[in-house]
């Protein structure tokens, strides 16, 4: 089955609005647009459509944080107390919670009880919530959000248990906000977008892009809401397009080279081998059929029957997104779709595997 065919069969069967996906190798890139950017409206995507791209937001932090280390601003291994001292006596000072634990998710930070997450997953399967899926902390201002986090009581010591934290890069963004005195909007435009030609990436929706963002959709069906997590803005903010991300894998790829490429390689060679729950284990291996997963700097590295992948995906009120990078064959898959919680890593893994098999053949 060809790409295009693979990918109409994956729109209609999961019923998602709109897609976007980009495929990339070292001899050509592929792009494919279905369906609409709104419901009813007739426009089809095309690369240049915006989409909300949650979690891969946090690629971008990494890179940034790495970047900022290679000034010598500061070391990921530096304990975040240095640069706020106002969690001075807390877990976080007494665990000696560094930049590096917070970006990999190993700072022992739990982000939803599990009372109240299983009380959520209860009402989302049932379909009696209102769609809303963040939980209020991440509305928080500033002040009020670093308030609320060093309070928090940590349950594991340090680097040793995977959590993923949306609130843990959000620390991480404040943290890099404080050091250099400029927004995190300003920093990856300066220090990563702008260098990468990655124009239509953004936070802030202008006039200009307004015209060219997709509608998100909620699991009910509603239309969501714009994203609006300003406490933690580092891990879910950003927006980009399909031609954008692959001007960003390209170089990811080594397919061109870039004055960011030693602190992509860096992200991207970085691993760890935390201890993962069996929830964890079980959805990788139902989902991707992942026999092993490394952390990595905004990275999480897998071995699949066929390929070794990096990737990230990402997840808002109203779009699913993931990129993915074969990097033995420099082969890579970009996709962007206006529907929230939608799976889309198994037809990324077999369009990715399609690509490679067409590699292996040249």
């Amino acid at each position: 089955m060809i790409p295009e065919d693979i990918i109409k069969k994956h729109v209609k069967k999961s019923k998602i609005p709109g897609i976007s996906v980009g495929l990339i190798s070292e001899n050509e890139t592929k792009l494919f647009n279905f369906g609409e950017i709104k419901k009813e409206s007739g426009a089809e995507p095309t690369s240049d459509t915006l989409y909300e791209i949650g979690s891969m937001t946090k690629t971008f932090t990494a890179i940034l944080a790495v970047k900022l280390q290679n000034e010598g601003l500061l070391s990921l291994d530096d304990p975040i107390t240095k640069f706020l001292p106002e969690f001075a006596g807390t877990d976080f000072d007494k665990n000696q919670i560094t930049l590096f634990h917070l970006i990999t998710h190993t700072s022992g930070i739990v982000e939803v009880p599990f009372k109240v997450y299983f009380k959520y997953l209860i009402k989302f399967l049932f379909r009696v919530t209102d769609g809303k899926v963040f939980p209020p902390r991440y509305s928080l201002d500033t002040s009020s959000f670093l308030q609320e986090m060093s309070q928090l009581k940590l349950k594991d010591n340090p680097g040793t248990k995977f959590r993923y934290s949306n609130s843990g890069v959000g620390l991480v963004g404040k943290i890099l906000e404080r050091i250099t005195g400029s927004t995190y909007e300003e920093l990856i435009k300066n220090r990563i977008l702008g260098i990468l030609n990655m124009h239509d990436t953004t936070i802030t929706i202008s006039d200009k892009h307004k015209e060219k963002l997709a509608t998100g959709y909620m699991h009910t069906g509603k239309e969501a809401d714009p994203i609006n997590i300003p406490a933690v803005e580092s891990a879910g903010s950003v927006c980009s397009t399909v031609s954008d991300l692959l001007k960003f894998l390209k170089v990811n790829m080594d397919l061109e080279q870039s004055s960011l490429s030693p602190v992509l390689e860096h992200c991207k060679s970085t691993r760890i081998d935390p201890s993962l729950s069996f929830l964890k284990k079980f959805t990788a291996k139902l989902l991707m059929g992942a026999t092993s997963i490394e952390i990595g700097l905004g990275w999480m590295a897998a071995d699949l029957k066929k390929i070794r992948i990096l990737q990230h995906s990402g997840g808002t009120e109203g779009f699913s997104t993931t990129m993915m990078i074969n990097p033995n064959n420099k082969t890579g898959v970009v996709l962007l779709s206006n529907a929230a919680f939608k799976d889309n890593s198994k037809l990324c893994i077999e369009l990715l595997e399609k690509l490679d098999d067409k590699e292996n053949e040249n």
